[in-house]
Parts: structure tokens; C-alpha cells; sequence
């Protein structure tokens, strides 16, 4: 248990530098931001790419759904007939 939650402080921490570096970089961080705008930036941005990534498993789980039958295809198929 100890070892998932070093991991999981790593992604947080990953996660908020990645946010500080795109806050940078689109110019909404800059040497006047006060530190509770860059705090507000980061939690707006994290809130984002969660809500983003809840947004795609829902209409991950809603296409299979109204499609159960269909396989789910990962990468591309080999087609051992047209490679002969």
C-alpha cells in the first residue's frame, strides 16, 4: 500500500508540474501571478483533466454499450492473408 501511494503522490505531483508548464507557456502564469493565481490555475486544470478524462470513459462505456457485439480494436489487426 505504501508503494501505490508514492506513485500516486508522483502522478500528483507530475500532473501539477505539467499544469505549471502549459499555465507558462500559453501566458497565463507569468512574473506577476501571485502565488493563490497560480494555485487557482492549477486547481482549474486538474479539474479540467479530470472532468475530460471522465467524459471519454463515459462515452467509451456508452459506444459499447449500444454495441456489445462489436470488438473493441486497440491497434491495428494483422492480416496474415494479404502479408502472404
Amino acid at each position: 500500500m505504501g508503494s501505490f501511494l508514492k506513485y500516486l503522490l508522483y502522478l500528483i505531483v507530475l500532473i501539477a508540474v505539467y499544469l505549471l508548464g502549459k499555465g507558462i507557456f500559453d501566458g497565463q502564469i507569468t512574473t506577476k501571478s501571485t502565488v493563490g493565481q497560480v494555485a487557482s490555475n492549477v486547481e482549474e486544470g486538474a479539474g479540467k483533466l479530470v472532468n475530460d478524462g471522465v467524459n471519454a470513459a463515459e462515452n467509451a462505456v456508452g459506444n459499447y454499450v449500444r454495441a456489445p457485439k462489436k470488438d473493441i480494436e486497440l491497434g491495428e489487426k494483422e492480416n496474415s492473408e494479404t502479408e502472404k
